[in-house]
């Protein structure tokens, strides 16, 4: 936990960690209160769902920042730069990557789910401030990131607009964020008066500078005498701004200010802390994630993936080895077919010339006319039997073309059979997916974002395509023997031994040296 959010002189709101759990439980209800009243289904697989794409969408969104926004650095744009550098060395953070695009509606906005974060400015707003409005709207931003919010927030907000339905669901706790992250903006720009302008200017743009910031704040009177004026405030992802400058007031006067005022300005080193140099720097053990928070990180995304699995109408429950309903009943004017493997059953009781029953299975053939009166036929052989199909291995050639066995259900090598067999493994096909899906993309799935854990190779680099399938096809072959194992080897598993990868602590990352020559 960062040191601005310790102990009873915490930044924090301090209802905000009330609201989050609050909001983190009732959000489902809600959603589906809305859904009724927009007559949409809004459910738990929708919401597991829309993670998931969330996830992939942040994520890709880097690579159109990268393409289509322009990157900030100590020659390009060297003022912004400065002003980063300097608020992420005082609040002891890893410099994000700085972006500036054009956005008519966010002037600024951290997006991510680990470090690196990415930190964009609107173009449209950014040579409106001054030097110290600028450090109170990028502090605020950091702050995000130090109070661990930006994580959730690019997931409610993935462009960092606002959303009227998110807005409604989780604003309780998202104006308590705003609320936290003001303090740490003004902390960044060290007045009250630069503070009130950034705000001023990022609500108003430039006739922000004409407004009479004094008489505004009153405003803030006004409406605490009205109650239905302050319902208003539930539409919207942030609280007024009258109300946003009556916080700082009062915070400014607080014992809590002076001492975060005196962490802030203590005597720190002029350069931002450095993440773990990818090649240059091993993974220790103590760097690894240990059973009991990996495990709570599965059970995340054991929800996620099973509310998805129901929503498409999958099975969770693996259905190999059991006997598959593969009967087939037809019924035609004067015909009924019954089908079932290996064996046909037909009756035919319309036409009295053909009335009877006709029995087929592989070697023997049989026909009884005697519902229509007729002697009864003794048994007809049938051609001789055909020989075993041939093997190879595992896989059968039949004369419906080769099949493989999987315990112990037979599946055709084809498209159908291969669907089938997915739909029949259910859980155990679609967990490992959807785990090398996000960690390929993202770095880590939703459960690891929560409990805090990425994973990398032994070098702290980010796995390449093939090493993570190769992880998670080892989870998906080998999870009866990786359970058992984790209990003796806790920290580094057998899949993470095989795939030469580990699943790591962030806090490590970020605590953990980085070599001498990656801080010059």
């Amino acid at each position: 936990m960062h040191e601005l959010f310790k102990g009873p002189r915490s930044l924090r709101e301090p209802s905000e960690r009330i609201a989050f759990w609050l909001t983190a439980i009732f959000s489902l209800p809600a959603a589906l209160a809305i859904g009724y009243l927009l007559h949409e289904s809004i459910g738990a697989s929708q919401a597991a769902l829309f993670i998931v794409v969330a996830m992939v969408y942040v994520t890709l969104a880097r690579g159109r920042l990268l393409g289509s926004s322009v990157r900030v650095h100590e020659l390009q744009y060297p003022r912004v730069f400065a002003i980063v550098k300097r608020a992420c060395a005082a609040l002891e953070i890893p410099m994000p990557l700085i972006f500036v695009r054009e956005d008519n509606y966010v002037p600024a906005v951290a997006l991510g789910f680990g470090e690196p974060y990415a930190l964009v400015l609107s173009s449209h707003w950014i040579e409106l401030f001054s030097d110290d409005e600028l450090s109170f709207v990028i502090g605020r931003e950091l702050g995000h990131i130090a109070a661990g919010h930006t994580r959730f927030h690019s997931l409610l907000s993935v462009s960092g607009n606002e959303n009227p339905v998110v807005s409604l669901i989780f604003g309780a706790w998202l104006r308590r964020c705003t609320l936290t992250c003001d303090k740490v903006g003004l902390l960044c720009c060290g007045t009250l008066d630069a503070a009130i302008r950034a705000m001023g200017i990022a609500a108003f743009h430039e006739f922000g500078r004409r407004v009479d910031y004094q008489a505004f704040a009153e405003q803030h009177a006004e409406i605490q005498n009205d109650a239905v004026l302050r319902l208003g405030e539930w539409l919207s992802s942030e609280p007024y701004a009258t109300r946003r400058i009556a916080s700082l007031r009062r915070f400014i006067a607080t014992q809590s200010y002076a001492a975060a005022e005196a962490w802030f300005l203590r005597e720190r080193a002029a350069e931002p802390p450095a993440l773990a140099a990818p090649g240059q720097t091993k993974v220790a053990t103590r760097d690894c994630a240990g059973w009991w928070r990996r495990f709570a990180a599965w059970g995340i995304d054991a929800v996620v993936v099973t509310a998805i699995i129901t929503s498409f109408g999958g099975t969770v429950a693996s259905s190999l080895g059991k006997r598959a309903d593969s009967s087939v009943v037809s019924v035609s004017r004067g015909n009924v077919k019954i089908s079932e493997p290996g064996v046909s059953v037909t009756i035919s009781g319309k036409n009295k010339t053909n009335a009877g029953i006709h029995v087929e299975r592989p070697g023997f053939a049989w026909k009884n006319p005697a519902m229509t009166g007729g002697a009864t036929s003794s048994p007809v052989p049938s051609p001789a039997p055909t020989a075993s199909p041939d093997k190879l291995g595992p896989i059968e050639f039949t004369d419906q073309g080769p099949a493989v066995n999987v315990f112990g259900s037979d599946i055709p090598l084809s498209a159908g059979g291969v669907g089938d067999l997915i739909h029949r493994l259910g859980f155990f096909f679609w967990f490992p997916v959807y785990l090398a899906l996000l960690v390929i993309l993202a770095g880590q799935t939703f459960g690891m974002m929560i409990t805090g854990l990425r994973v990398v190779t032994t070098e702290f680099r980010r796995p390449s395509l093939g090493r993570t399938l190769l992880r998670y096809l080892i989870v998906g072959f080998l999870w009866p023997l990786i359970m058992p194992l984790s209990v003796i080897s806790r920290r580094v598993l057998l899949h993470d031994r095989l795939s030469k990868t580990r699943v790591v602590k962030v806090e490590r990352v970020l605590t953990r040296p980085a070599p001498a020559s990656a801080q010059t």
